[in-house]
């Protein structure tokens, strides 16, 4: 199992970049049911985590977006977008994944 932190990024939001990459097959090719329903498995993740700050895998759909993200073309270089992106090229096991407390104002 790998997770993926929702960090927003400026105008950039995790969770819409994922949804984009995994429902837009690459220019000019079309996209098989078969992998049309690896990618579902993906958007299902993401609607059981609404509300979540991070996107539990598993490891096989995990890959799937691996390599949805090795290939896809991207209409801009930001700095904001490639953070989002790296969070996703370098998931981790839950348990691997750094705590972060949140401090109250005035604690």
């Amino acid at each position: 199992m790998k997770r993926i932190p929702f960090r927003d990024r400026g105008t950039f939001k995790a969770r819409e970049v994922i949804t984009a990459m995994v429902e837009n097959p690459p220019p000019m090719q079309g996209i098989t049911y078969a992998d049309m329903r690896k990618r579902d498995r993906i958007l299902d993740a993401l609607d059981k985590q609404k509300g979540e700050r991070f996107l539990d895998l598993e490891d096989s759909d995990y890959a799937v977006l691996r390599g949805i993200l090795d290939t896809f073309q991207f209409a801009t270089a930001k700095r904001e977008l490639r953070l989002i992106l790296d969070d996703i090229a370098n998931a981790v096991a839950p348990e691997d994944t750094p705590q972060l407390k949140l401090v109250e104002d005035g604690a």
